[in-house]
């Protein structure tokens, strides 16, 4: 599937106003049920050394916990966007956190547009 520059806008939308408005479902329907998720918080958080997790329940429940972790109140942004890259079958979100520090993401998307493959790198 070759994505086009407002493919990736669309998707980055729908990713941003899910995650921003602490709307877990709204956060899974961006992913396929056989998603793989690598972050270098997964070992940390999960304690374990894999930085790697298979499958839409398991990532469901990792984002569960990161809300968890993470509370704002209501409507406090999480994530401010500054730039989306476009790929064949990927894109890359580049964004600013709550901590401050930038942030970017890899998401290989399948032809639903769902994400099949993500990869997060903080700085």
């Amino acid at each position: 599937m070759a994505l086009t520059p407002a493919d990736a806008a669309s998707f980055a939308d729908r990713w941003y106003a899910a995650w921003n408005a602490g709307d877990l479902d709204g956060i899974m329907a961006c992913y396929d049920d056989a998603i793989e998720h690598s972050s270098p918080f997964i070992a940390r958080f999960n304690g374990t050394d894999d930085h790697t997790l298979r499958g839409i329940a398991v990532v469901r429940e990792y984002f569960r916990r990161a809300f968890e972790r993470n509370p704002t109140p209501a409507g406090v942004v999480r994530f401010s966007p500054m730039h989306v890259m476009t790929g064949q079958e990927s894109v890359i979100l580049v964004y600013r956190r709550m901590s401050g520090e930038i942030a970017a993401e890899v998401f290989f998307l399948n032809g639903a547009g769902r994400i099949v493959r993500s990869v997060s790198h903080y700085r």
